[in-house]
Formats: structure tokens, sequence, C-alpha cells
């Protein structure tokens, strides 16, 4: 067995939104945890860093209900989307309980938060960490092996949890994932960015499509920019993502109204999405897949810090509940399997679904115009691009089919 530094109730591999929301849960209850990232934080990940309104709670539920608003992030009030043909509408979607909708957080930021407070709950973090794969078992526990500064290390754990995003290579080690990722994005940082400070921009082309570009405002005249797309269509097309932003900004007139001036401070950077539930197996003997690497990335919009947050507080209780029956096997982890399929399987159905009707340019146009005329339909339109709620339950096909052709 390894030293107590180095064995643990729950072992969670990867300290992002799931892993450190996991992390934080698990030792709350008491849990003797140990969170290991390939990273030392404060570190960047590559993302639009939208923080939509289901991750709140769960931030709150974390102690940082008061930090979010208190940190000069953006609260995007005003959301505009760019039809193939230039034509635009706008929409200012509001929760009707007054709640926010939703914020820009820069990942640095975010991530360290999250894992700063997971750490406070006395979760032993190892940084710097790259858990490679189990080694086998030995009185209950797991064994792994891991690489630290680029020595051997040996961890031990009664369960683990892993939430290593969109690669998950330890994931894949465990042989549970089942297809690659599908999604694929680039984004960079500007500066001196015009226009409303509060605005979000979606942008949609026909090289990408039903991908889009986008224009995600954060603090002080800085912005997040963005493409993202489907693998299967970067590959049918040939498509360098950096030069499509590139060549895009360079020739839409409404986004050259915000970054003409801008300056351009980070280089641009791709990174994979993961947004098929079923690409992945949740479940396994003392294991449990959380946040990208269990697929929960939407497909309608790539939005994943949300789902990230949910997951690692599913995970945390369904861990905490197989420790105190003393049973891990997958049977006995079924449950969060299907808590999984419950609450994210119907809006991925539906987000395929109405991601189909985007991939035609006159689709598009038609709803763009139908915003302009049915201030209504703009606002779900609204609500299912920021997240707000879920997309099956603001937008439908048969809706969506309806408003783009009236009897």
């Amino acid at each position: 067995m390894t030293d107590n530094n180095h064995s643990a109730d729950i072992l969670i591999v990867g300290a992002g939104p799931a892993g450190a929301a996991a992390a934080y849960f698990a030792a709350r209850a008491g849990a003797r945890v140990l969170l290991a990232d390939r990273a030392r934080f404060p570190r960047d990940k590559v993302c639009g860093d939208g923080v939509s309104s289901v991750a709140l709670p769960v931030l709150d539920r974390m102690g940082l209900g008061n930090w979010v608003p208190a940190g000069r992030f953006v609260e995007p009030r005003v959301i505009l989307i760019c039809a193939p043909n230039g034509q635009f509408a706008t929409t200012r979607p509001a929760m009707q309980d007054g709640s926010s909708c939703g914020y820009t957080i820069p990942r640095r930021v975010l991530d360290e938060a999250v894992f700063q407070q997971a750490v406070s709950a006395g979760v032993r973090p190892l940084e710097g960490t790259r858990v490679i794969g189990r080694t086998g078992q030995e009185d209950g526990y797991h064994r792994l092996a891991a690489k630290q500064n680029g020595r051997d290390l040996a961890l031990a754990a009664r369960l683990i949890i892993a939430a290593d995003g969109a690669a998950g290579g330890f994931t894949r080690s465990l042989g549970l994932l089942r297809r690659k990722p599908e999604m694929v994005a680039c984004r960079a940082y500007y500066e001196d960015v015009a226009g409303d400070p509060d605005r979000l921009d979606i942008y949609y082309d026909r090289t990408v499509m039903p991908g889009y570009v986008w224009v995600f405002p954060e603090s002080d005249g800085r912005a997040n920019v963005g493409l993202g797309t489907y693998i299967q269509r970067v590959k049918q097309d040939s498509i360098d993502l950096a030069a499509a932003l590139e060549r895009f900004i360079a020739g839409n007139p409404l986004i050259r109204e915000r970054l003409g001036a801008a300056r351009r401070v980070t280089p641009i950077q791709g990174y994979p999405l993961r947004a098929r539930i079923d690409s992945t197996m949740p479940v396994s003997d003392g294991v449990l897949v959380a946040g990208e690497a269990a697929g929960l990335v939407s497909p309608l919009t790539g939005e994943g810090i949300g789902p990230a947050l949910e997951s690692g507080e599913l995970a945390a209780r369904h861990a905490l509940l197989a420790l105190e029956i003393g049973d891990v096997s997958a049977l006995a982890l079924a449950p969060y399997a299907r808590e999984l399929e419950r609450r994210w399987a119907g809006e991925h159905r539906t987000a395929r679904v109405i991601r189909a009707f985007l991939r035609h340019q006159v689709v598009v146009n038609r709803v763009v115009r139908q915003m302009q005329r049915n201030p209504a339909f703009a606002l779900q339109v609204g609500y299912a691009i920021i997240g707000a709620r879920p997309v099956n339950t603001v937008l439908t096909p048969r809706g969506v089919a309806r408003f783009l052709f009236p009897p």
C-alpha cells in the first residue's frame, strides 16, 4: 500500500470545474480526497469562458456565490445573432426570478477559484501530476501509477472519479471512451473591443455551419473571440480554424465594427470538445466519469462549464453513497449513469435535431428574420444560446418549425 499522503477514499483525476467540484463536495462531507492534475495552478484553459446560469447554484453551494458578482465579471445582457446573409437580430434575456443569465469568467480565474475552494475544504492537491493508469487492487484500494515532476508516484484510492476533459487520457486508459471528440474550436483574447460591453455576439458563417463565430465580452474592454465547428466538417473541407477565424473577422462588416480597432493579445489556440453523452461509459468498477470526459458539453452551443460543475457534484454524491455502503462496483454506481441520462440525454437529443437545421443557410437566415419579427421567439433562442434553460424546454424541433414556417 502507498503511504498515507498518497492514499485516499477518493482520487479525482483532473482539477477543472468537474474535478474540483467533486473534490469539494466529497471532502466537505468528510471523505479523504486526492485531487491530481497535470498542471500547476493558476493555469489557463482554452475555452469560450461562458458560465451559464445553471452553473451559478453549484458555485454558490461551493461557497463562491458572493465571489461571482463581486469579481467584476461581465454579465451579458444583450445577445446579437447574425445570419449568413448579414441580417441580425438582438434579444435581452432576463430570468423571471431576477437571477443572472450567466457570466463570462476567464478560465484561468474560474479554475483557480474552484481549485482553491476544494483545497480549503480539505482536499489534498497533487499538482503537476499525471495519473497514468490503474495497476491493480489491494485491500479494497485501487492502485495507480503516476508521474510527478519526472519521478514515479504510487497512488491508492477506494474509488476514482475521472474528470480529465475532452482528451480523456486517463479515462481512455480505463477503456471507457467509446468515441473521439466530435467538436473543435479555437479562441483568442482581444483588447480595446468596441460596442456595447455587455453584448454577446454569435455569427453564423456558411464555411463552418452549424458551428459559429463568437465575441464574448469580458471586463475592461476585452473579449474572448473564437470559432467552433465539427471535426467532420473540418476534415471534409480541410478548414484551418485560425485562418477561418481571421478571414471572418476581416470580411464581416458587423464584427469589424467591434474588432476593427481591437488588438489580439494572445495566440489563436485550438481545443477539442466532447459533446456526445454516449461517447463515454460513465461508470465502471470503482470509477465514475464526470464533466467533459463524460461527453456532457452541449452539442448545440459547446457550453461545458455548467454541466461540468453539476456532474462533479453528482459524482461526489454517488461516490459518497457507494463508499458508505461499501460497494463501489459498476452495479452499485449505475444510478449515477442513470442520473446523467435523465439530466442531459433529452437536452442532447433536442440539440442534435436543431443542429441539423442549422447546417442550412436558408434556415439560419429565416431564424434570424423570425427573431426580428417575433420577440418571444428571439427570447427563446437567446435562452438556448446562453444555456439559461435546457434547450429541450425552450426550443423543440416542432416549436422551431412552427415559428419558421407558420401556417
